[in-house]
């Protein structure tokens, strides 16, 4: 046996103790079955104990340990795999997972509009510290849409980290931040207005945060994951600004770069277009709506689509002024931070009116093309 101490230093000082009465089936079943090495054994004649290694993960294998049966999640890439177990000698159990749990069961309901009121939220405490507030309020809506808010000024307990998504925007409503992120180079100040699309997987990371920094999140689908990337240091040497994730790019879309549009025919709406939409290979789109004069013209339809287009997702944020939604006969009357959201797609059972709005009333919309 090697007693070197560096080797024996290069051990994960946190194992897992797993009881291995049948000590020799027990180790076939983790190197054989599971794919382990062997760290350590020991006794070199009739061993009772191992330690037993599988990428960072540790297990210490024990003859004579009076401790439960394990049970041990393992991902797996093969479909056939996901669902399933298997059963190893002195009760370990496996389960193979997918790395992400699906949540939709099921067929999706029909479409809907729905208001989320500021007036009736709930702030719940999210990953490193940040208050997050649910734009939707349904089940099996298959996409979150989230109002998140930091107090006051200072570092971000965040880490160098990506997620396991289709498509994710996050857009500055007040405050700023600094970010960085993978391919990127150096660190930037993210500000009010501005829209970034974080392609699937890149790596990134919130260094810090000002003056009450809020945003809203957009993210699909909803169950996806967040990994933590501990190898990784941001800025990274790599400059890679137009390197594809899944068919879409990093992109950042400042307000101060903006150029508006009349919306839709409108003569009293303007429209902001961002990069979102061919960063993303038009998997989503983000768009800046705004009054420039006081309107009340009954039946006014911002949102009449092609009959030919159709969508998963459609989202308007109020970032200032008031309006009137006018939807199945209900007036629904929005204020800064209100929403309204069709999380079932959006169709003819959808469409609503904008009846009447204050002269700068300006909403962000967020809207996903069917996958």
């Amino acid at each position: 046996m090697n007693t070197d101490p560096a080797e024996s230093n290069a051990i994960n000082p946190i194992k897992l103790l797993v009881a291995a009465p049948d000590f020799q089936s027990g180790l076939s079943f983790f190197i054989d079955k599971l794919g382990f090495e062997v760290a350590m054994i020991a006794p070199a004649e009739d061993p009772n104990i191992a330690i037993l290694t599988l990428g960072d993960f540790t297990v210490s294998l024990d003859k004579h340990a009076k401790c439960p049966p394990v049970t041990l999640e393992v991902f797996a890439e093969e479909t056939e795999l996901i669902g399933t177990s298997v059963q190893g000698p002195n009760g370990t159990k496996v389960d193979y997972v997918t790395r992400t749990k699906k949540i939709i069961n099921g067929p999706r309901p029909d479409p809907i509009l729905t208001p989320a009121k500021q007036a009736d939220s709930q702030w719940v405490t999210g990953r490193a510290g940040m208050a997050y507030r649910s734009l939707i309020e349904v089940p099996n809506s298959g996409v979150t849409a989230s109002h998140i808010s930091i107090e006051g000024s200072g570092e971000v307990p965040d880490w160098v980290h990506y997620h396991d998504v289709g498509f994710q925007i996050i857009y500055c409503l007040q405050g700023s931040a600094k970010l960085v992120y993978e391919g990127q180079g150096d660190p930037f100040m993210f500000e009010e207005g501005d829209c970034v699309l974080q392609p699937p997987h890149i790596r990134h990371r919130v260094l810090e945060s000002f003056d009450n920094l809020e945003v809203v999140e957009f993210s699909s689908p909803s169950d996806h994951a967040t990994y933590a990337d501990r190898v990784m240091g941001l800025p990274n040497e790599m400059l890679a600004p137009n390197q594809e994730y899944s068919g879409q790019r990093f992109t950042l879309s400042r307000q101060s770069e903006s150029q508006w549009e009349p919306y839709k025919g409108s003569s009293s709406l303007v429209v902001r277009e961002t990069s979102i939409v061919e960063a993303s290979g038009g998997t989503g789109w983000v768009n800046i709506i705004e009054a420039t004069e006081t309107n009340s013209k009954d039946g006014f339809s911002p949102n009449s689509f092609d009959t030919e287009d159709s969508f998963d997702f459609l989202l308007w944020f109020v970032l200032q002024g008031a309006g009137t939604i006018t939807y199945h006969n209900q007036e629904i009357n929005l204020e800064r931070t209100d929403a309204i959201v069709c999380p079932y797609g959006y169709s003819e059972k959808t469409e609503f009116s904008l009846t009447n709005f204050d002269e700068g009333f300006k909403v962000l919309e967020i809207g996903l093309k069917n996958s």
